[in-house]
């Protein structure tokens, strides 16, 4: 049967054993954009010859997969170049549209994989290669009869990986590109220069990695924190590491056997603490301390065209980032240099000065016949005729650029920031804020409405960006970047009228499966339980409800706080209660648990009646929900973004709570949150905790100093109250809240209490 859209959610068909009883669906991820069914199946066997022609290019594509035959089936297959039946044939042909297209055809006589260059034959092999795996379900080379005529929707399908922050051995960045293979990806964006780390040799200056590449680490502080650059030797503790030129021509040569192009970042004007640590004669200040580029020192814009001559050659790719984001501007203005070149240039403010750099840059840069791409901010003050937008904050930038006739790349923080949470749990591994789920990066279209149809053409695709300020091992870039890449894969390759989401939801949990196969590490975190609580003011009851993002696996749980089991109650129905429960829920797969689990008391104290009187009012901006979001049942995750804290500013946090009825109660928490990396919220020093029955005298139940922790990582404290059970109609919180943050702290000002969710029982 033909599958046209909305048909072409059906997913491909893998015979399980040789005689073909035992079908089993294997998704293809990024789903091809036509798919023809037919009847009959086709086996490989030690038979089976790989037909390819006598090209340096085809022998690269036929060994990898004569590997991967030999890994998943122990199946040796040898290679020809005279055409025959039982093959495997890998051609090029003209009659393929696309480049990067391809078609695969099954048939009785074998497997043939057409392209109109070898890149689209790879990609061919990519779903042959996903056809035919995971192990743990394709038990042998079994395939149904197919024709598939594929192409990607765009042509820029990336991930930036920052080394900056954390350096990542050239083994350890061989293995991200290989997962950018796999998921059919052709861009590596390589950010290799920022503020506290110089990551490639330059000959001219060797003192960027002599010294740029090193750092002092400091106790309790982050890599950007008092950044220092120093020399490898140092007695004192020192993080760091680079790219010879030999390593970044082996990254390169590797990337493009997998059709990658690997684009550098060496970024300017700003974010070159690193460099200018090293050459602080080309600072505004002559000392180094800026961080940005001195825009009226010709000696700047030499030494940046001598370190770019010498990148050029490193790197085949057409383009080059020069970054461009978040200048320290106010440098220029205090720079007489500066002030003389924006005079000399007739420039009326900096953003014009900044657009002077980055014009002048992009000259030189084309004259080495690359092309510039930056960050959004080289639109301000004006953008080079030629120059191509990256869009991060936000669409907006590359909407302006794209209706003004410059090629543009979607890289929206939302959802296409890898380095931010991908699920709420509180114990998911450490990220830099925000959430971007698994559906909603698949949802990404990088073709805002905005964008005038004459114009769509400059929207060149899109890319993730994986930060590495919280990410220091490739253990945890694999974890943040799996499965969302999946995800980005499908919605950059695959045509918006052939997604459907909920084929992909079935394709993923197969795509887990070739995760484990390949020992990549992988988050579950689309399948963490999430929760949601309702109440029944007719029968007094709580009701809650369990839910994964995917909707789908087996939820067990317990009430008594106990960790569950696959032997514990299944989730099949919503749970209601008028007593208070200790939650502890946790989703099984294969009989495996998988995700984070979900721990929660919930309280029943907090009926209608109950009411919130506050001492000191909580911010506007911090309010968590209004005055009754400390007992509606939502818990603030650890993040500073959550909607569920309510902020208190400089002053002390102290809430009456008017439970409105006499309840027998023996418990009392409540959660506070520190994140000295990214804010200015602190624990409070002390916390003290009273109940009454008449709502006047109040008997203390905990009185608790807290020691200052210095940990810059974001922190929940759960406090806790367990006394003797007794009947209570009131209860009463402080929280002192410091005033002042510390000398020591990364900022200067007003210390916040953030604070959420009481709980009783």
């Amino acid at each position: 049967m033909r599958c046209f859209s909305p048909l072409l959610i059906c997913l491909f068909f893998v015979m399980l054993s040789c005689n073909n009883k035992t079908p089993e669906k294997i998704g293809v991820i990024p789903q091809p954009n036509f798919i023809e069914y037919k009847k009959g199946t086709f086996i490989i066997t030690e038979k089976t010859v790989i037909v390819v022609d006598a090209s340096y290019e085809a022998k690269q594509v036929s060994d990898m997969l004569q590997s991967f035959f030999d890994k998943n089936f122990n199946i040796k297959l040898t290679t020809s170049t005279k055409i025959k039946d039982n093959a495997i044939q890998l051609k090029i042909a003209e009659d393929v549209y696309s480049k990067e297209g391809y078609q695969l055809k099954v048939t009785k006589n074998g497997v043939s994989i057409t392209g109109k260059t070898y890149q689209g034959i790879f990609y061919g092999v990519q779903t042959l290669k996903q056809l035919l795996s995971p192990k743990a379900i394709v038990k042998t080379p079994t395939l149904n009869f197919i024709s598939i005529n594929d192409a990607p929707e765009f042509g820029w399908r990336g991930m930036m990986l920052d080394v900056s922050r954390h350096f990542f051995p050239k083994d350890s960045v061989k293995k991200v590109i290989d997962i950018l293979a796999m998921h059919k990806m052709n861009k590596f964006h390589w950010h290799l220069v920022d503020g506290i780390g110089w990551r490639i040799q330059i000959d001219k200056y060797p003192e960027l990695t002599k010294k740029g590449a090193w750092r002092k680490v400091k106790e309790n502080k982050k890599p950007w924190e008092d950044f220092e650059a120093t020399y490898k030797d140092t007695k004192a503790e020192v993080y760091g590491g680079f790219y010879t030129k030999a390593d970044i021509k082996e990254v390169v040569e590797y990337a493009a056997k997998r059709y990658i192009d690997v684009i550098p970042e060496i970024e300017m004007p700003g974010h070159s603490e690193a460099a200018l640590q090293c050459y602080p004669e080309f600072s505004c200040d002559g000392e180094g301390t800026s961080g940005v580029y001195c825009a009226g020192n010709d000696g700047s814009f030499e030494f940046l065209q001598n370190i770019i001559t010498e990148v050029v050659p490193l790197f085949p790719s057409e383009y080059l980032h020069i970054g461009g984001d978040e200048v320290g501007k106010q440098y220029w203005l205090n720079c007489k240099k500066c002030q003389k070149r924006m005079h000399d240039e007739n420039l009326g403010n900096a953003e014009e000065l900044q657009s002077y750099f980055v014009k002048r840059m992009e000259k030189f840069i084309h004259s080495k016949n690359k092309k510039l791409i930056g960050w959004d901010e080289i639109l301000e003050g004006g953008l080079p005729e030629r120059a191509t937008v990256m869009s991060w904050r936000g669409f907006e930038g590359g909407i302006e650029a794209a209706n003004a006739g410059h090629d543009v790349i979607m890289s929206p923080g939302s959802p296409l920031y890898f380095d931010h949470n991908q699920g709420k749990s509180e114990f998911e591994p450490p990220s830099w804020g925000g959430y971007n789920n698994l559906l909603k990066v698949y949802s990404f279209n990088p073709v805002p409405n905005a964008v005038a149809a004459n114009k769509r053409h400059h929207i060149l695709g899109g890319q993730a960006n994986l930060w590495t300020e919280q990410i220091k091992t490739l253990n945890h870039a694999q974890y943040m970047m799996l499965p969302r890449l999946s995800a980005l894969s499908e919605a950059l390759w695959t045509k918006p009228n052939q997604k459907n989401k909920d084929v992909f939801i079935k394709k993923i949990d197969v795509q887990f499966d070739r995760f484990k196969e390949l020992n990549y590490n992988f988050a579950g975190s689309s399948l963490s339980p999430d929760y949601q609580v309702t109440y029944n003011r007719s029968t007094n009851e709580f009701t809650l409800e369990l839910k994964n993002e995917l909707g789908k696996n087996d939820i067990r749980y317990t009430l008594n706080g106990n960790k569950p089991t696959i032997n514990s109650k299944a989730y099949t129905a919503p749970i209601n209660y008028a007593k208070p429960i200790n939650l502890y829920a946790q989703t099984f797969r294969n009989g495996e648990p998988i995700g984070f689990p979900l721990k929660k008391i919930f309280s029943t104290g907090f009926g209608d009646k109950c009411k919130v009187a506050y001492s000191n009012p909580y911010n506007k901006s911090y309010s968590g929900g209004g005055d009754r979001a400390l007992i509606n049942n939502k818990f603030a995750n650890p993040r500073g973004d959550d909607p569920n804290w309510q902020g208190v500013q400089k002053k002390d946090f102290e809430v009456i709570i008017d439970l409105g009825e006499v309840n027998a109660t023996s418990y009392i928490g409540i959660n506070f949150f520190q994140h000295i990396g990214a804010t200015s919220v602190m624990l409070p020093t002390q916390v003290v905790v009273g109940i009454s029955e008449d709502g006047k005298t109040y008997q203390t139940v905990l009185d608790e100093t807290l020691e200052t922790i210095k940990d810059r990582d974001p922190i929940i404290k759960r406090i806790e109250a367990e006394f003797e059970k007794q009947d209570v109609s009131f209860i009463k919180i402080s929280a002192k809240n410091r005033g002042q943050l510390p000398e020591w702290h990364i900022r200067n000002g007003d210390a916040w209490v953030f604070v959420d969710e009481v709980t009783v029982k």
